[in-house]
């Protein structure tokens, strides 16, 4: 009251008064719709900042209501151009819900996706272009609730058409390689060069039997002994090798032991696989069964080179083989023995080339039976054979040896109640004494065959010891 009473004494202070008052009232009220401006500027300019960013990634974004036939609230400008529309060509031809674009025969496991009730959507749905071409897209999404309650779907679309060609190639490859595997005796294989694990597929376990995944493969190769041939182990060994050090193309061909303890001829072939660094991490390839192959080869390899009566090596061979003989071992005293059967024309001419051709086979039998492998057998000419041992420590030797082969030689021979007594004369020659090459070694043993027949047959002699 006091106050007023002043006031309304001083008309000016009162005037004064209520201009303060009313500006201060103004700068509130300005600033006040400023500060409104300025936040309303700040959230336009998101908007549209987020426009932008959605309209230009590549994928769609749309905002929708599963409860209401899937109508489109908001839609990208990538949405309408992932399906080769502009929102003004969807709209003319009135596609407001997203079914609109979905294809017709995942309409119900679309249906399924939204109404799953989960906090996130991750699956594949098919949408429709406007050409009418079909793509794969990715669909990921969230739930929301809106203000007014209502249930609402934010979900990205990408398109993933290509990733699913080229996983479908991926997929028809595999398959290509796992019929083509089943159709031959071809066993793919993968081995992981860091775990130094090898997996095998196809035939294998048919084949091998066994597990398909073997750990510490290379580590433990010693360990795998037992399942290849003992004569192929070394070539088992470098194989491992080659997958240790990552070598780019490798190859081997050994035999490996089947499930019913046979001995398979394998091929392996592999490319190793690097990474960005040059490393080797895989090696895929496949092992091939050869075997029936390899046998054939060593069927034809061994009619080539044997005598087909007697089986032992023919005279060519014979010759080439101790003629490489000679050649690595130079160094070594070795001893060739030259055989004749004793009035062997007798045999055939009584008994015909039949019963002598079975005479031949039996004697040769009893030869081979004395001689260790890596001797050399040969037939030279039609009851001729040479024996040519290498590494020969001392006389003795020699004549222990002559000795074994005429025993061998002296023989009786029964058919049809006929018993047959056979005998042979044998011509010996050494290395480097008397010859260093085949010739020369199988004239000077002919020579002292000479003289075992000269001087009554059923004896061998040494060439060094002619008078």
């Amino acid at each position: 009251m006091k106050t007023f009473n002043i006031l309304e004494s001083n008309p000016t202070l009162f005037i004064v008064s209520v201009i303060v008052t009313v500006c201060f009232l103004l700068i509130i009220v300005i600033g006040f719709l400023y500060c409104k401006l300025e936040n309303d500027r700040r959230i336009t300019n998101s908007a549209l900042e987020l426009g932008r960013i959605t309209n230009s990634i590549q994928a769609g974004l749309v905002h929708f209501f599963p409860r209401e036939k899937c109508d489109i609230h908001y839609a990208s400008k990538g949405f309408y151009e992932l399906l080769g529309y502009t929102k003004k060509e969807a709209r003319d031809e009135n596609k407001s819900s997203l079914k609109d674009f979905i294809y017709y025969r995942d309409l119900n496991t679309f249906n399924e996706i939204i109404k799953g009730k989960k906090e996130a959507i991750n699956s594949e749905v098919r949408l429709v272009k406007k050409d009418g071409y079909v793509i794969y897209c990715l669909m990921n999404g969230n739930y929301a609730i809106t203000k007014d309650g209502k249930q609402s779907i934010s979900a990205v679309f990408v398109d993933i058409t290509q990733q699913k060609k080229m996983q479908e190639m991926l997929r028809l490859d595999r398959e290509r390689y796992r019929i083509a595997s089943e159709l031959s005796n071809d066993v793919l294989f993968e081995y992981d060069v860091k775990t130094d694990t090898m997996t095998y597929a196809g035939k294998h376990s048919e084949l091998f039997g066994g597990q398909p995944n073997i750990e510490d493969y290379v580590a433990n190769c010693y360990k795998n002994k037992d399942l290849v041939h003992p004569d192929d182990y070394g070539l088992f060994l470098e194989f491992c090798s080659q997958l240790s050090e990552g070598k780019e193309f490798l190859s081997a061909e050994y035999r490996l032991k089947g499930r019913h303890n046979n001995y398979i001829w394998c091929q392996i072939m592999g490319k190793t696989i690097y990474d960005g660094e040059k490393k080797p991490t895989h090696i895929i390839g496949k092992m091939v069964n050869v075997d029936y192959q390899k046998r054939e080869i060593d069927a034809l390899e061994y009619k080539a080179t044997r005598d087909p009566l007697t089986g032992v090596y023919n005279r060519e061979v014979t010759i080439k083989k101790i003629e490489k003989y000679i050649n690595g071992n130079r160094n070594s005293k070795h001893v060739l023995m030259f055989i004749d059967f004793d009035d062997f024309k007798n045999v055939n001419d009584s008994h015909g080339h039949l019963v002598g051709d079975k005479v031949l086979i039996n004697v040769i039998e009893r030869i081979r039976s004395v001689f260790i492998e890596g001797e050399i057998i040969g037939r030279i000419g039609g009851d001729e054979f040479a024996v040519f041992a290498g590494h020969i420590q001392s006389d003795e030797e020699v004549v222990r040896k002559a000795n074994m082969l005429i025993k061998a030689l002296n023989a009786s021979y029964v058919d049809n109640n006929c018993t047959i007594k056979i005998s042979g004369s044998v011509g010996i020659a050494t290395y480097p004494d008397d010859g260093i090459h085949y010739e020369q070694l199988i004239q000077c043993a002919d020579k002292a065959l000479y003289h075992v027949k000269s001087k009554g047959k059923n004896n061998y002699m040494l060439y060094g010891t002619i008078n």
